[in-house]
């Protein structure tokens, strides 16, 4: 016992004659350690040698003690104190799934015990109880605590994510027509529960704010000179600044002449809740549905009926995005939906595909295409050309036209040191007539009477010297 006691663990592997195994002992920065035994010595001095340098870089995963002490009841409850501080819809969406998980897993399991199966059981069960929908969020809390608790320390590995989820689809494609939005906006003011009801729809439309920002609508938010609702807090956690059109515009000023004492714009009228914000209209509105005949619709459709609304009127997805206070484009396709009669009227534009005269079709400019008259008029030109000219020189020549740019066959071949005449044949045919254009009138230009422009007079030049062919060399 004495000898196992005194053997030094610090510079790698020990031999134990015992056990004839490798021994590994690894001693972590927190007085914890881990103990191996391998069969051959490079097994062993590879482990050895990783965890030596995940200690020294400092990115170690001690097999801490907390972890198996911490119970699962234990790690929910202070998973529960850190959401209630970060998490804004604590109440309504991490609380309830924390409950689902607390009856259904015991409290007194080891945090390290969890295992996928018993968090597969649970979810089925809860399957056959609420929507898919339901069951995938009670998941998401699962998975968000378990990476808390591996963070902080408290776990090793998040058992979730080799949970399969459910992935329901939870998209609506329900908003408001015209007509429907009319005949609510009707029924909704002779539902006598609910005075605000219309002003409350009317604004939801027309702003797109959430339900619980709307109610909680307080007059120190709307910035009247520049017509602009300011929420200091949205779903995401930051601020949000909404522009007010006409008629979001006319219903807060028609709530500001009716106000009470409340700084709330939508407030209870009497009552013991006289003066304090609204928490639901759900009764009054469903009311307003029935009468008017809508089915299937929900408050927060109104929400989408705005980013449909704008879209199907020509807005930009982007800008629909900034107005709901999106933080990615992805969730701004999420509620900028279309209707199927939107969508026909856009695939109309396909209709008479195949025929010959339609709009957008791509000219194709071949040897039988029509050019412009100015340049069939400088296929007929002619252009004096030399067909021996010197450098510098232009001969002028009476019967030697320019080859027509509709004409097929192979192009003309020039022996010029002009080079956009030697380089025709790497330009297309348009731009080859433009070309003798040019150049055809520059040359008329310098040899028609009268016009040539007066040269500075130069000083006489010694003869050159007589060739040998008896001829006189051109001058530079």
């Amino acid at each position: 016992m004495d000898e196992r006691r005194s053997r030094d663990f610090s510079k790698g592997p020990v031999w134990d004659e015992r056990t004839n195994r490798w021994r590994v002992e690894i001693r972590y920065p927190d007085a914890s350690r881990l103990r191996k035994r391998f069969r051959r010595e490079r097994e062993a001095r590879r482990f050895w040698s990783a965890e030596q340098t995940k200690i020294a870089d400092g990115v170690w995963k001690s097999p801490a003690l907390r972890p198996v002490q911490l119970t699962f009841g234990a790690a929910l409850d202070l998973y529960a104190a850190h959401a209630k501080l970060h998490v804004p819809s604590y109440a309504s969406y991490t609380e309830p799934a924390l409950k689902v998980w607390r009856a259904g897993i015991c409290s007194t399991t080891r945090l390290g015990d969890v295992t996928p199966g018993m968090i597969d059981t649970v979810k089925l069960q809860r399957a056959t109880e609420v929507k898919k929908a339901s069951v995938d969020r009670n998941l998401q809390v699962l998975r968000r605590m378990f990476n808390w608790a591996i963070e902080q320390g408290l776990a090793n590995e998040n058992p979730v994510r080799r949970v399969k989820f459910l992935r329901a689809e939870t998209r609506r494609l329900r908003y408001l027509t015209e007509d429907e939005y009319r005949r609510l906006l009707a029924k909704a003011s002779e539902v006598s529960r609910s005075p605000l009801l219309r002003e409350a729809i009317e604004l939801a439309v027309h702003t797109g704010l959430r339900r619980g920002n709307l109610l909680g609508l307080q007059w120190d938010w709307v910035d009247w000179r520049n017509r602009v609702v300011r929420v200091p807090r949205t779903k995401s956690g930051k601020p949000q600044a909404v522009p007010l059109n006409r008629a979001a515009w006319n219903v807060l000023q028609r709530l500001w002449k009716a106000r009470g004492e409340s700084s709330c714009v939508f407030a209870h009228t009497a009552g013991r809740s006289a003066g304090q914000a609204l928490l639901d209209l759900k009764k009054g509105f469903h009311t307003a549905l029935e009468h008017a005949g809508i089915e299937d619709f929900r408050w927060h459709d109104l929400r989408h009926t705005f980013a449909s609304w704008l879209v199907m009127r020509g807005a930009s997805v982007r800008a629909v995005g900034e107005l709901l206070g999106h933080q990615t484009i992805h969730m701004t396709m999420r509620y900028a939906h279309l209707s199927p009669g939107y969508l026909s009227r856009e695939i109309g534009l396909l209709d008479g595909v195949g025929k010959s005269n339609r709009p957008g079709r791509s000219v194709r400019m071949g040897r039988k295409s029509r050019l412009p008259r100015e340049l069939r008029r400088a296929g007929e030109a002619k252009v004096q050309i030399s067909k021996r000219a010197r450098k510098g020189q232009r001969a002028l020549s009476e019967n030697l036209p320019i080859e027509n740019p509709n004409k097929t066959g192979a192009p003309c071949r020039t022996r010029t040191c002009d080079l956009l005449v030697r380089s025709q044949t790497l330009y297309p045919t348009e731009l080859r007539a433009r070309e003798h254009v040019i150049i055809s009138s520059a040359m008329v230009l310098a040899h028609a009477p009268g016009r040539r422009p007066a040269r500075p007079a130069a000083p006489p030049a010694a003869p050159a010297p007589a060739s040998p062919s008896g001829s006189r060399a051109s001058s530079a």
